[in-house]
Order: C-alpha cells, then structure tokens, then sequence
C-alpha cells in the first residue's frame, strides 16, 4: 500500500502541492471487484491548509482524479457494522464503497476522524465509536498533521519553554531591551571564550588522532600491495576458465551439429526410400488386392517425390537427391503408362458393341461405370502426379464414348418420331410433311379459322389438318419421355465424371472464384459438351419440325422442358443448361405464336354478304383457353400464359367493338350484347383469378349494350301520347302547376282522352307482335338471348306505363282518366307474342 501511495502521491498531488495523508481501495458497492478505484485525504502544502477528499482511478496509463470534494462538503459518515467493509459518505449525494479490508477501512476512519474534527462544523459520524488502536500508517499521519498544526503556529512547544525561561531571568527585560541585550552580549562572549579554551586544551588529543590516521595509511598500503598481487592471479585463473569454456562451447556445438546432421540425413534418405518400386511395377492391377496395395504404394510414391516439403532446400541439389528423385520418377511414369493402358483396356472390353433403345431412353454406360469407379483413387493419383498422361486417358474415353452416344442420340429421336408416327396413319403428324398441312384454324384443333379472314363459312366443313386432342396428348408424352431418357443418362453420365475423373461441377468462373477450380469448373463443362454436342441440336430440330406442323405444341414444349429443368436432380447439371437453352427457344416460339394469334384479331375481316353472329375469334377463344389450361394446369409457365391471356382479350374487346361500329346486317348493338354475353360466359367458365377484371368488364360491356338495344329498338311506343305528355312537362318547367295544367287548350281533359283513344289494346299488342318479329331477325339462335332482350322489353314498357299513369294521375286529378289498356294486359300482350313465335 505504501508503494502505491507513493506513486499517487508522485502522479496525482504533486503537481497540486498536496499531502496524501489517507488511501482506501475501494469499490462501489455490488459493483464487480476490480481494486482500481481508491479515496484519498489530502491537506494542501501552502497555507492555510485546505483538507480534501478525492475519488482516484487507475487506469493503463496511471491514475486519475475522478471526483474531488472539500472535507467541509462532508456531511455524514457512516461506519456501518464492524465486521463488514462496508461504509458510506454523504457528499453531494450519498455515496456507498466497499474497502479492501477491514484494518483499511479503520485507519482510513480514523485519520479522517482527526481531521474533521479540527472543522467549525464536523460532520457526523455514525456508528463510529472512536479512534482505533494506532497503527503505522495512522501514526505517521498523526506525525504529519502535528507537524502541520506546528508549522501554522510558527515555534515548537521546546522553543516556546526554551523562551519562557530566558525571559524569566529578567524581569526587566521587555522594559528595558538595550540593558537585556548588553547582558546577552557579555554572556555571548564568555561563552565564546570557553568554547576556544576547549578547543585548545585539546590540541594533544587531535595530534594523537593524526599520528593514529598516519599509521592507518600506511597499513592500508601494505594491505592495497597484496590486493593487487591477489587481482594478478585471479586474472590468470579467469583467462584459463575463459579458454576452457570457450573450448566447451565449440565442442558443444559441434556435438550438436553432428546430432543435426545425423537427423537431417536420417530424413532424408527415409524420405527418399521406395522399397516398394518392384512391387508397384508387378501388381495385377485388375484385382482388388492388386487395386488396393497399388493406391498404397502409389501414393508412398507420391510422397517420396514429393520430399521438397519436408527437406532443407539446399538438400535438393545433392547428387544423391537428384539421381534418386530422377529414379522414383522414371517408375512412377512406368506405372502411369500401365494405369492408362489398364484404364484403356477396361473401356474397350465394357463399351457396348451395337446401340438399342429401349423405351425411349438413352442407353447408359453403366457397366463400364461400374467396371471403372473401382480405380477411382489410382485416376485421381494419376491426375495429381502425371496430368498429361490423365489427359491422353481423358481424351481416349471422349472419343470412344461420344461416338456411342452420337449414335444413341440419332437413334432415340428416330424412335420417337416412329412412335409418334404410330397413333394414326393418317394423322398430318406421322406424314412429318409441312407441306400437306394447312392448319386452318389459328386456335388449335379446331376448324373454325381466323387465318379466313373474310369469314368463309364454306371453307369451314373438312377440318383439313387440324390436330385432335389424342393426337396432342400422345406427342406431350413422348416428349415427356424423350427429355426423361435424356436426363437420367446424362446425369449418370456427369456423376461418372466428378467421381472418376474428379471433374468439379460449376460454371464459368466469377473474379472471386479460384483460377484453378474455374478451370476444373469450364474443363467439365467442355467435356459434357463434347460427350453430347449434338443432344441440343437433335432436341432443337425435334421440337422445331413438329411445331412447324402444329405451332401450337410449342406450349406444351415450354412446360415440359421447364418442369424438367425445374427438377432437383437436374439442378446445376449439364442437361438442365440444355433445357434452359432450349425453353428460351420454346419461350420465343410460344410468343411468336401468340402475337400471331393477336395480330389475327386485329385483321379479321367479316363479310358483308353473311349475317354474323358469333365473332370466329371469340368462338375460338373458348376452344383456345381450354386446350391452353390443360397444357399448362400446374406448371410454373402459368404466369407466361396469364400474361398472352390479358393480351388477347384486350385484342378481342377491341375487335368486337370495332365490327359493332362497322355497321352491317344486323344493328351493332346486337353484335356487342351477343359477343360479350359469350365471352362473359367463357370467362366464368374458366375461373382463371388473372382475368377476374376482364370478366367483370365483359359483364358490364353486355349489360351496357342489352340496354342500349331496348333502349333504341322499343323507344316510346306509344309515341303520340309520350309527345302530349311532353308538352304537358314542358308547362310545367315554365311555372304552371301540375293541377292546373288540364285547364290549358292544347292539353285539355278532352284532347287527353282523344290521344289514349288512338292507342287501343288491340293496337299496342299489334306494335309489339311487329317489334318481336324484328327482334327474330336481329338476335342469333346459337346464344338465345331473345327472350332475355323480350323479358328486358317488357320492364322498360311497364316503367313507361307507371310513368304515363302517374303523369295523368298528378295533372288530371279526380278526371277518372286513364289508358285502355293495364298491366297485366301488357304482361299478357308479351306472354302470348313469345308462345305464338
């Protein structure tokens, strides 16, 4: 604690110029005990002296003052129990500290109990009973203070008696100083005298002293002579052991040097030993005893070549280290060479000798997999140790398989044509002739056509070259199957690659990926390539020949290739590349189509000499959107024919509304209501949630022109009378009131009763029967919506009744006058015209 104390004294209050008289470690209470925070009491050096009590910490370059109150600050301090460190003081706020021990803690309290009680006002101190048996840092403390209090007051309590004393010899001193200070003066003298007759009387002893000091040097001379004979010797024993040990040493190292040495040579020629080499070089390698101790030995091989690891650099320009690396190396070739023949041996006795395909998939070399994954390990030690020899073996194993394969490619797909090909002997599809088929319908399978643009209905009758449903299906299947063989083997194919030939899977290496696995990466990828360069192509030209007969299969072709490049086992393999590029292929074929499809739409043109009903492009939609959600009813395209969907319906809204504005036999109206009354039904048919917003407007657009048409063909029927009514509003509207209007001439009770006299039940039913007769004509058959245009009819007239009734009702008051005919008449009149007809 004292070395402490000093350095805070040192550090912290020097500069200050105060006293530390206390230090306490301690710690804030339940804090962590880290014995780096202390309180100190100070006292300044200058007067008047100024008690202080500082928080001190120590950090990594020393200490620091934290907090700092003057003792005067100090309003309580609590000692708290004997038996435990703990306390607290009251400063500014109430401060608890645990000390370090309990003896601290009294030193501390004491010291601080002295010193506060030299204040006007002490502070409280709790549970404190009083000073504690002094100890050696509280006696020097109380050492300090007293000199300290000593200090302030000027003399000592010696000096102050020593003074007392001299003044008590006179009494007349402080009256009379100049006779005071002529005795001290005769005093001063006398005493001077005896201090110089002390002096000489002992003059014998001082000669005494010098003839003692003499005797003494020169005994120190004599002693200084043997010193330097003793020196001399001991110089030349020192010099001795100094040759001895310098000779230790260099055996030493020699000793240590040879035992390297011995070490280093002992390593290196067991590093460099071979005893395998006859052996290695005689194996059976097609037995797996043979297999087994060859990998062994290959590699004990492969760690003797590789010596430069575990050796001295300078060890390898040795001739001994050349002469026998270069002999390892002659038999590790000599062995590489019988590897490669092996591995060549192996693939010419396991290659199959003729090509079949079975179930459209592609034959898999599987036999000669198995025949070759034993020597795995011997491949990857002849990849490390000798890569041109593994290449040549690489390059012997392109060839051979991707001469098989090519075959089996050709094959597979002249299988799947002549499968294709056996649904039906008449079918356009096995004729595999683009010429003879004239597809005559722009939506699959059916013969309605847009490609007719004049709307010929003649031409419509054979279904020339369309393709059914069955016909569809069975080409989806063997496609499906084709892409199946295709993947297994392929993939079988490529595992064989990372396995044996220790290939790695990826793809072209990015700026953050290593050169040489980037490398492994693209080698694999080139030799996939090479093994099956003509898959994307024979695929390719499959896909493109039938879709030239039917441009529609490109649909099915998109959501089979990405259902099976989607697959897990496909995933980051050489086939599902193949299927990637090949579905971009499909994607742009499938949008073609439908753009051609968009662009039919918008060129279709109806003949003015034929009544249309239907629109060919709305009939076929339905047979479009059928077929489509069968092909793509699951599939993760679905959102590409969503997309086309939204499309065409924009294209066919459009077109039903410019037909209508046309003009033809029939009014546009008509055309409207019919051709979104189906297209509304279609929508509702297909439940598609994408075209929920077209439905809804195909729903509004119908009901928009169902009320346009009874609004333009029923009108006012009973027009004389809708025109004395007018007139009757019109007088209204300038201010005549509705009871007064029948005292006008022009709209008098009697002219009222002459215009309802010109339309007479008989009359009404007449007009109606020939507004029926009108509606035949206009309104197809196929969508039978005659009677929901009557019913619509038949609303619209009965609104304009209660209208007129209530005109007459309102104008007219208490003239009993009302039409010659009612309700239920009207009701009856539309009930017994739509049986008649």
């Amino acid at each position: 604690m004292s070395v402490i104390k000093f350095e805070v004294q040192k550090e912290v209050f020097e500069r200050t110029k105060e006293r530390l008289h206390s230090i306490l470690p301690v710690d804030k209470l339940r804090r962590k005990k880290n014995r780096k925070n202390f309180l100190c009491i100070t006292g300044s050096i200058e007067r008047p002296i100024r008690f202080s009590i500082y928080h001190v910490k120590k950090t990594e370059k020393g200490f620091k003052r934290k907090e700092e109150w003057g003792l005067s600050a100090l309003k309580a301090a609590n000692y708290k129990d004997k038996e435990s460190v703990e306390f607290e003081l009251e400063l500014d706020k109430l401060y608890q500290w645990e000390a370090s021990s309990l003896e601290e803690k009294d030193v501390f309290f004491s010291i601080l109990f002295q010193i506060s009680a030299r204040l006007h006002r002490p502070p409280k101190f709790l549970r404190y009973e009083g000073l504690a048996e002094e100890g050696g840092d509280e006696m020097v403390a109380k050492e300090e203070v007293a000199e300290e209090e000593e200090e302030e007051f000027g003399l000592t309590e010696r000096e102050e008696a020593d003074l007392e004393k001299v003044l008590a010899r006179v009494e007349n001193a402080v009256h009379n100083c100049e006779a005071y200070m002529d005795t001290l003066a005769r005093e001063l003298s006398i005493l001077d005298g005896e201090n110089i007759q002390s002096i000489m009387e002992s003059e014998g002893q001082v000669a005494c002293l010098m003839e003692s000091l003499d005797q003494s040097i020169g005994g120190l001379g004599e002693v200084e002579t043997e010193l330097t004979s003793y020196e001399e010797t001991v110089g030349q024993v020192r010099r001795s052991l100094e040759k001895i040990e310098a000779e230790s040493l260099e055996l030493g190292v020699a000793s240590r040097n040879n035992v390297l040495l011995r070490e280093e040579l002992s390593g290196l020629v067991q590093a460099l030993q071979f005893p395998d080499a006859p052996l290695l070089l005689s194996l059976d390698l097609r037995t797996v005893d043979g297999r087994v101790k060859a990998t062994i030995a290959a590699h004990q091989l492969q760690l003797a070549l590789n010596v430069e690891d575990r050796i001295h650099p300078a060890l390898l320009r040795l001739k001994g280290v050349v002469e026998q690396k270069k002999s390892l190396e002659r038999i590790s070739r000599k062995f590489a060479y019988s590897l490669a023949d092996t591995f060549r041996a192996v693939c010419g006795e396991t290659w199959p000798k003729g090509i079949s395909v079975q179930n459209l998939h592609l034959p898999s070399l599987s036999v000669t997999h198995a025949a070759l994954r034993p020597y795995a390990e011997l491949s990857a030690w002849l990849k490390g140790a000798h890569p041109e020899v593994f290449s040549r073996v690489l390059e012997a194993y392109s060839e051979g398989t991707q001469k098989i394969y090519a075959e089996a490619i050709k094959e597979l797909f002249k299988e799947a044509a002549r499968k294709i090909s056996s649904v039906s002997a008449s079918s356009k599809l096995a004729s595999g002739s683009t010429t003879d088929l004239q597809l005559r319908g722009r939506f699959f399978g059916k013969t309605r056509s847009l490609a007719n643009k004049d709307f010929d209905t003649e031409s419509q009758g054979s279904g020339e070259g369309s393709i059914d449903s069955s016909e569809r299906e069975h080409y989806y299947d063997v496609l499906e199957e084709v892409l199946e063989g295709l993947s297994l083997p392929v993939n079988g194919e490529e595992a064989f690659l990372k396995e044996f030939f220790h290939l790695e899977a990826g793809t072209t290496p990015s700026s953050g990926t290593s050169p040489v696995k980037g490398h492994q990466a693209n080698e694999l990828r080139k030799f996939m390539v090479s093994l099956f360069a003509s898959v994307e192509a024979e695929l390719g030209n499959f896909l493109s020949s039938y879709e030239k007969l039917e441009p529609s299969f490109c649909m099915g072709g998109m959501v089979k290739l990405g259902e099976q490049a989607l697959r897990p086992e496909n995933s980051a393999s050489f086939i599902s590349v193949v299927f990637g590029t090949l579905l971009v292929q499909e994607k742009r074929s499938f949008d073609r189509l439908m753009n051609s499809y968009v662009d039919a739409i918008a060129d279709t043109r109806l003949s003015r000499k034929q009544k249309p009903e239907i629109l060919p492009f709305v009939a076929e939609f339905e047979d479009f959107a059928v077929m489509a959600e069968n092909i793509f009813e699951g599939s993760a395209r679905r959102s590409e024919l969503e997309k086309w969907y939204v499309k065409m319906l924009g294209g066919i809204f459009e077109g039903i509304l410019r037909h209508a504005a046309d003009g033809g036999k029939i009014p546009g109206e008509v055309l409207k209501m019919e051709n979104f009354h189906r297209l509304h039904a279609i929508l509702c048919k297909l439940k598609v949630g994408a075209l929920e917003s077209q439905r809804k407007e195909a729903k509004a657009k119908y009901n928009e022109a169902l009320n346009a048409y009874v609004t333009k063909y029923l009108g006012r029927p009973l027009v004389k009378l809708n025109e004395f009514f007018d007139g009757v509003q019109g007088k209204v509207s300038q201010g005549v009131k509705e009871s007064e209007v029948g005292y006008q001439m022009s709209f008098s009770r009697a002219e009222l009763k002459r215009v309802i006299r010109e339309y007479p039940a008989k009359e009404v039913k007449r007009g109606l029967d020939s507004l029926y007769k009108k509606l035949e004509k206009h309104l197809s058959e196929e969508e039978n919506l005659l009677q929901v245009v009557w019913r619509a009819m038949q609303e619209e007239f009965i609104v304009q009744y209660k209208s007129l009734e209530s005109l007459i009702g309102r104008c007219y008051p208490g003239a009993k006058i009302s039409l010659e005919f009612t309700i239920e008449d009207i009701l009856l009149f539309f009930s017994e015209i739509a049986q008649s007809h």
